[in-house]
C-alpha cells in the first residue's frame, strides 16, 4: 500500500449512508460529497438559537393556515452523495412531501444552519454550494458568537442566491418566504 492508497478516504453513496445501522450515541452524521462527515455536539448557545427560530417559525406557521411546515435536523436526500442535516427547515405549504417517517426529506425552500465550531467552515462553503445548486430559496447561516445572521435568497427565478445580507443586533430577520414573520436578532440568543 502506499501513502496515496492510506491518504484517499473511500466514498460512499447516499443509499449506502442511509442504509447504515442506527447509532446508539447521540452523534449525528452527514454525507457531504461521499464522504461522511461526523458533526460535534452543539453548544448550549447553538441549540438556544435552534430552539428559538424553530419556537418563532413555529409560531408563525401556525397562526394561519396554508404557512408551511418547519423540522428540525433531519436526514435530507440532496443527491447521489449527499445528505446533509441541516438545523431547522421550512417547507412551502404547497410542496409535496414525503411521509413522516421515511426519510430522506427533500431540502427544504428556507434551510438553517446555525454555526458550531467543528462544522462552520463547511457550513459558509460546501454546503451552501449546495443548498444554491440543489434549489433551495433561501439559506440563513446564524453566526451566535457574532450574534448575526447572514442570509443568501434568491430574487424571483434567479438560479443562484443572488441577495445577501447580514442582519444583526436589534435588526429584525424577514423573508419574503414568510410574509409577516419577523424576529429581532437579538432574540435568537436570548
Amino acid at each position: 500500500m502506499n501513502a496515496m492508497t492510506a491518504a484517499s478516504p473511500q466514498r460512499m453513496t447516499a443509499e449506502q449512508f442511509l442504509a447504515l445501522p442506527p447509532r446508539e450515541d447521540t452523534c449525528r452524521l452527514e454525507l457531504i460529497e461521499g464522504e461522511v462527515v461526523v458533526l460535534s455536539q452543539p453548544t448550549p448557545l447553538h441549540q438556544l438559537a435552534v430552539v428559538n427560530l424553530v419556537f418563532a417559525i413555529k409560531t408563525w406557521t401556525t397562526a394561519a393556515a396554508g404557512r408551511g411546515f418547519v423540522t428540525l435536523n433531519i436526514d435530507t436526500g440532496i443527491d447521489d452523495w449527499n445528505v446533509l442535516s441541516p438545523d431547522v427547515q421550512w417547507y412551502a405549504a404547497d410542496r409535496e412531501l414525503p411521509a413522516l417517517d421515511r426519510p430522506p426529506w427533500p431540502l427544504g425552500d428556507l434551510v438553517i444552519e446555525v454555526r458550531s465550531p467543528s462544522t462552520w467552515h463547511r457550513d459558509v462553503g460546501i454546503k451552501r454550494q449546495i443548498y444554491e445548486r440543489e434549489g433551495a430559496r433561501e439559506l440563513w447561516l446564524v453566526d451566535p458568537p457574532a450574534r448575526s445572521v447572514l442570509l443568501f435568497r434568491r430574487s424571483g427565478a434567479a438560479a443562484t442566491f443572488d441577495v445577501t445580507a447580514e442582519v444583526g443586533g436589534d435588526e429584525r430577520l424577514e423573508s419574503p418566504l414568510l410574509p409577516g414573520f419577523a424576529i429581532a436578532t437579538a432574540e435568537l440568543f436570548a
